[in-house]
């Protein structure tokens, strides 16, 4: 990505301050309200990726002048992306986040939108949805953003862009009025770039997410500024995985806290942190069996709204004692039986609170309580701002965004228990009401609670429930939701009304049953064969199975059968050279590989399907190694001139894209005849990337062709978005592409949405005239708490997936 320049910037930056005066906001980094469009211009460079440059001017809206820009994604079919770039000098270390206010004339049509910020050798971007319609702004936290290249720190930012992708085929525009900076009463402690471990910025964003769910803002703060003031006047700061504080953070944490401010610290915590909190012999503890840890239980009946229980499967833990500061523990960890696993969970005192392992994403709601009564207890202040957050989201649930709406949809319904709930929902909802006048923040946030659980079980129950429908769950250990039982799996499924299940039996180095291709998985050896006992059990309640197959990839694979890979120079490499631990699809090795195993489960299992996933290239930098130069230029029958740079950017730039999505379409094609002669009757589907036609020029994914060529029997779109207005535009493009030639059951992503909201884009996906849908992904935590929920409304009748009839 190039460093933008800009024409007379000097001249802009100059109007942009003049304009902005000193009654803007100091968080303020751009009004978007400019005089002239040629003085925003002047400013704002504009481009088209791929495609023609989009016209941008200043337009009226609202009393006011805002930024418009066109997106012409219909009239210039090439045009992958377009954005807009600023040259600035700005110091974003005290930022927590970001906020764009923006509005799409089509927000069903758009795209994502990704926030730039560039500091001198590379890029900070992170990437969000529209999820309203109208204006609406848009956050961005600091937690999210992503790096690409190096960039030297957030203290010197010298240029922004703002870009939105291709959506729908659809002409539209965006309107741009507001970015600033954020800060809020809530740090979250994020490692520097240079200590961060896998997953951390996963679990930061995790916990963030969970924080704005129950009303409270919070900044992503690195921890290499807390010696320098970065906490600045906040009153708590959030450790959700931290591994290497360094010292400084550490005495600066411990100067915080003196100060007045509290800490809530998970999973790692060093012991002179721990001692001025009131914590101490900290050891970590690893669970002996899965299942150890699986349920918190409280007992602290002085802190207000702590749920009795939350389900977290976590698989180690670092224990803590009560050492000083009335520090005390105020929930134990229980195994999956319900028997005591002897270890605190939480501990709090006079100065922080400590949870003992990283905090999870299953059971959110009862999450959300837990998160919301400690940081209640810690800072009292903080009710009232979570109890108004409390009711006004009583105003969306599932595809609905008013309690009129709600209750207007309920009222259209007789199912059994929908009028029982409504009622007691509502009665629960005034009470709220009369104890926030009353000012009762605390128990507000319980009762809204309740209300939200009453009205969310009058919506599921009031569901349709047709008897022609393709309902699927994907599962991604391949041992169903409890190891070693799939009889209980399938039970409980098809009692959902759910009939496929989609289990991961195999990846691109390694097998969950006998094979004598792959080499056998700790799975296998622990359970045995995970294929055979599936299909045994899903056979008996009615269930087909689609064994589903993670192509390519080697991230599972022994190391010994990684390293035979690389060694017989298999994998992909990157356009600069890296090497990946992914199979090279031009390779014929690595084909027949993938081939064969295919084939090998549809010749010694009776299954009804197999299903296709990572089936595309990692990302379009790759492969880039010498097989797939030599096997290019035969193919093509001309030397490539200057490799890869031609072939990755230059001239033959697509051509040797279409090379790559060949490769991916070859294997599609052979699993497709050759599976059928096995096995006739058998379906073949796949997992697909949900933006189409970017997954096309970024992995090589080119789907629609393979359900034009007849490839595919149905198809499950990974449409993982937590907003539906993404969800409606992601769904509606993929119909228009399919043209109704086989079923499409879109995938949803149940991990990232609370119940109510899952059961809405299947809503939202039967509204658009999708056949099915695809859950991801079955787990013990989702089996428990989401599969019943199914059974209540959308799943109360059996169905026939609709691919059966084809």
């Amino acid at each position: 990505m190039k460093v933008p320049t800009m024409r007379r910037f000097a001249m802009a930056s100059l109007l942009i301050l003049l304009l902005s005066g000193s009654a803007e906001p100091a968080n303020l980094i751009d009004a978007f309200e400019y005089p002239q469009t040629n003085v925003a211009q002047d400013v704002w460079d504009v481009q088209g990726e791929r495609g023609n440059t989009p016209a941008l001017s200043m337009v009226e809206d609202g009393g006011r002048l805002v930024m418009q820009i066109e997106a012409p994604f219909a009239s210039d079919p090439n045009l992958s992306r377009i954005y807009i770039d600023r040259q600035v000098d700005l110091d974003l270390a005290a930022a927590g986040g970001f906020s764009l206010e923006v509005l799409s004339s089509n927000p069903e049509a758009t795209g994502s939108m990704s926030l730039y910020f560039h500091s001198r050798e590379g890029w900070y971007s992170g990437s969000a949805d529209i999820a309203s319609k109208g204006w609406g702004a848009v956050p961005f936290s600091k937690a999210s953003f992503r790096l690409e290249d190096q960039p030297i720190g957030w203290n010197k930012i010298d240029a922004i862009r703002i870009a939105f992708w291709r959506g729908k085929n659809t002409d539209f525009f965006l309107r741009l009025r507001k970015l600033e900076a954020t800060q809020h009463n809530v740090a979250l402690i994020i490692p520097a770039v240079e200590r961060r471990e896998a997953g951390s910025l996963k679990m930061a964003t995790d916990v963030a997410e969970m924080l704005d769910a129950i009303g409270l803002g919070n900044d992503a703060i690195e921890d290499s500024s807390l010696a320098s003031g970065g906490l600045g006047d906040r009153s708590i700061a959030i450790l959700p995985y931290n591994p290497k504080l360094t010292s400084e953070a550490v005495e600066a944490l411990i100067e915080f806290v003196a100060k007045g401010g509290k800490v809530l610290a998970c999973y790692q915590l060093p012991d002179k942190l721990a001692q001025s909190l009131g914590f101490g012999e900290l050891k970590y503890r690893s669970q002996q069996n899965k299942g150890d840890f699986a349920e918190i239980r409280f007992h602290a009946t002085d802190i207000a709204s702590l749920p009795p229980s939350v389900r977290q499967a976590s698989w180690n833990i670092t224990t803590a004692k009560p050492v000083g500061y009335n520090a005390k523990v105020v929930g134990q960890w229980y195994d999956r039986d319900g028997q005591s696993a002897d270890a605190a969970a939480m501990l709090v005192s006079d100065r922080g609170a400590f949870f003992s392992h990283v905090l999870l994403r299953d059971d959110w709601n009862a999450k959300k309580q837990m998160l919301a009564s400690i940081m209640g207890h810690l800072s009292p202040m903080m009710w009232k701002q979570m109890a108004e957050a409390a009711l006004k989201d009583l105003n969306t649930l599932g595809h609905l965004d008013s309690l009129e709406a709600l209750t207007e949809f309920l009222k259209k319904n007789d199912q059994h228990g929908v009028d029982l709930a409504t009622r007691s929902g509502l009665v629960k909802l005034q009470e709220a009401k009369q104890q926030f006048t009353s000012g009762h923040y605390e128990q507000v946030v319980g009762l809204a609670k309740e209300v939200h659980q009453d009205l969310a079980l009058a919506y599921v129950k009031a569901q349709p429930s047709p008897t022609t429908e393709g309902r699927a769950f994907w599962n991604h250990t391949g041992t169903g939701a409890y190891d070693g039982d799939w009889n209980r799996t399938a039970s409980e499924l098809s009692a959902a009304g759910f009939n496929m299940i989609l289990p991961n039996m195999l990846w691109g180095g390694v097998a969950h049953y006998p094979s004598k291709l792959l080499p056998h998985s700790r799975t296998f050896n622990k359970y045995g064969d995970q294929i055979e006992q599936c299909v045994a059990a899903a056979r008996e309640h009615k269930l087909e199975v689609h064994v589903w197959k993670v192509n390519w990839n080697l991230s599972t694979a022994p190391q010994d059968f990684v390293k035979q890979i690389h060694a017989e120079h298999r994998n992909q490499v990157t356009v600069t050279g890296e090497a990946e631990d992914w199979l090279c699809p031009s390779h014929p090795d690595n084909f027949q590989l993938e081939l064969q195993s295919m084939l090998e489960v549809a010749r010694d299992y009776p299954i009804d399907g197999l299903h296709f996933d990572y089936i595309r290239y990692p990302g379009r930098d790759k492969c880039y190694c010498d097989g797939c130069r030599e096997r290019f230029e035969a193919a093509s029958g001309k030397p490539v001139e200057e490799w890869p740079s031609d072939c990755y950017s230059g001239q033959r730039s697509e051509e040797y894209l279409q090379w790559r999505c060949d490769q991916i379409t070859r294997l599609v094609k052979a699993v497709h005849d050759q599976a059928k002669t096995i096995r006739p009757g058998i379906r073949i589907s796949a997992a697909v990337f949900g933006a189409y036609p970017e997954c096309r020029s970024s992995v090589a994914q080119d789907w629609p062709e393979w359900i034009k060529a007849g490839y595919l029997d149905f198809v499950c779109p990974m449409d993982y978005t937590q907003s539906d207005l993404s969800f409606i535009g992601l769904v509606s493009n993929q119909l228009k592409l399919v043209n109704g030639r086989i079923p499409i059951y879109p995938g949803i992503g149940q991990w990232r949405l609370p119940n109510d909201r899952v059961v809405g884009q299947i809503y939202h996906a039967r509204a658009l005239g999708a056949a099915g849908f695809t859950i991801f992904d079955l787990s013990h935590g989702s089996a428990e708490t989401f599969v019943p929920t199914v059974g209540l409304g959308v799943g109360r009748n059996p169905a026939l997936p609709p691919h059966r009839n084809r």
